[in-house]
């Protein structure tokens, strides 16, 4: 649905994966994947294992180091950043702190989107995007996104959970014309995380559903 909203400029993506993002892409477009762990590139490149790659019609192009680093040290702008690092039980913090949005925001074209993929099995990162986003006074949506046939889900699709955040509420309406996207308001009980400060011990109390 954020692909579906509008065409894309140059798209950066923290986390490569399978490259399964990749399609998304149209000609034209500009793709580049940020990825820690050169052995995900080698598989996602694999013909015998993966083909979204080589079969995006965008241009795509893997960087690999830290993606903080990398991205960080990147020129020009982009406009949609995805962050998609955070599946695994162990959930890379320096890409979820204050210090770290302020990167993001600072590659960010005007009216650009930062999409961050929040699936996680262990634990809600709602609260955390929520309060990262007020700290730094941004607008942000949410979506669960669950409802769909079940030949899909029979071919293997799971429920995903996406947040997005934006400089402006504005940049938002062409998703809120989707209906499907809600506010995600801040928890007094949360804090912010920054590069001196995390805890995932405060979001025991927030229950998976």
């Amino acid at each position: 649905q954020i692909f579906a909203s509008r065409s894309f400029g140059p798209v950066a993506a923290i986390g490569l994966g399978a490259g399964a993002a990749a399609m998304y892409g149209r000609a034209g477009e500009e793709f580049t994947f940020f990825e820690i762990d050169p052995e995900v590139e080698h598989i996602a490149s694999d013909p015998a294992c993966f083909s979204y790659l080589a079969d995006s019609p965008a241009e795509v192009k893997v960087v690999i180091g830290d993606a903080r680093l990398k991205l960080a040290g990147t020129k020009g702008l982009y406009d949609l950043i995805i962050l998609d690092a955070y599946g695994s039980d162990s959930v890379p913090v320096h890409l979820l702190t204050r210090e770290a949005l302020a990167m993001y925001a600072g590659k960010l074209a005007p009216q650009g989107l930062i999409a961050f993929h929040i699936s996680n099995l262990h634990m809600d990162l709602r609260p955390v995007i929520a309060s990262l986003a007020a700290d730094a006074g941004m607008s942000v949506l949410f979506q669960e996104d669950a409802d769909f046939p079940e030949e899909e889900a029979a071919a293997g699709k799971a429920p995903s959970r996406w947040a997005v955040l934006t400089r402006s509420p504005g940049d938002l309406a062409p998703l809120l014309k989707n209906g499907r996207w809600e506010d995600l308001a801040p928890d007094p009980r949360i804090r912010v995380w920054t590069d001196d400060y995390s805890s995932i011990l405060p979001l025991l109390d927030f229950k998976l559903r």
